[in-house]
């Protein structure tokens, strides 16, 4: 008899929500969001067991950044990512704008246009 599945997830960007995790890394700022260190990061991941990581993603640069800096998008690294892992699901949380394409203007009889 099997028993229900813990499926655990984790957010690999970044070093940490907190704000002093930057300062306690083992590596330095400009290797933070380099494609290697996110699939070392997502293989850590696989191999703990987690069954889901995310990568996320922004219009804007870090905001612990005062200087605008680019980054890899989160789709980008989830292609690297997969070629590099075996069993675990990844997850590229990215911004979406959603545009209609009926809006209640267009429903509007057309209006006859005189010769």
């Amino acid at each position: 008899m099997s028993g229900p599945v813990l499926h655990l997830a984790v957010e690999i960007d970044g070093d940490g929500a907190h704000p002093a995790a930057r300062r306690r890394a083992a590596h330095s700022p400009d290797q933070l969001f380099t494609p290697r260190r996110v699939a070392r990061v997502a293989a850590v991941a696989e191999n703990a067991g987690f069954t889901l990581i995310t990568l996320d993603d922004s219009v804007l640069p870090p905001a612990a950044s005062p200087d605008p800096v680019g980054r890899i998008g989160a789709v980008e690294r989830a292609a690297f990512v997969a070629a590099s892992t075996s069993a675990i699901g990844i997850a590229p949380v990215v911004p979406v704008t959603y545009w209609p394409t009926c809006s209640p203007t267009s429903r509007r009889r057309p209006r006859s246009v005189s010769p």
